[in-house]
């Protein structure tokens, strides 16, 4: 992301990502297909630092535990950072001590903000455990009637009955 964006956008900003050789391997680990998407809203909190928060979205291959089949998921997942320009910081700086929010310091020469870390953790988090294909010609349906004034009894009871009958009156 390039802070000129950063700097001067009104509140919002809108970001994508897509696969370069510089994080090819991010994509293929992650294996995202397509670009990854992400709506921001920009707050500035003096004239070298912005906090920016909102969704990142794209989707993602993933192998079904079931049947093994790989399908695609889509998925959509909270973002939050902030970026500071700090000077005579050698290269850019990743702090994710608080568990809600990345923190990125970079150099006051740079003109670049590199998520791709942060990106590669939010997308490993939101990604399931047990991921299933849902598949739509397999659904699993219910059926639901109209109850019914006769119950309905297991014949078995009826030879269990006689039964009963029998041994209590076994002479006739």
């Amino acid at each position: 992301m390039e802070i000129s964006k950063i700097a001067s956008c009104n509140g919002k900003l809108q970001a994508s990502f897509a696969k370069d050789e510089s994080d090819a391997g991010v994509f293929e680990e992650l294996r995202i297909k397509g670009e990854l998407h992400a709506d921001l809203s920009v707050f500035p909190e003096d004239s070298n630092k912005w906090i920016l928060s909102g969704t990142l979205f794209g989707v993602q291959v993933l192998e079904c535990s079931r049947s093994l089949e790989l399908f695609d998921h889509p998925f959509e997942t909270p973002i939050s950072f902030w970026v500071e320009l700090v000077p005579g910081l050698a290269k850019q700086e990743l702090d994710d001590s608080d568990d809600e929010t990345f923190g990125i310091r970079i150099p006051a020469v740079q003109d670049h903000v590199d998520v791709t870390e942060c990106i590669r953790q939010l997308v490993i988090l939101q990604e399931p455990l047990h991921p299933v294909k849902d598949d739509p010609d397999k659904a699993f349906v219910w059926e639901i009637g109209e109850k019914s004034s006769k119950t309905k009894e297991d014949p078995r009871w009826e030879k269990l009955k006689a039964l009963k009958d029998k041994m209590s009156h076994p002479n006739g």
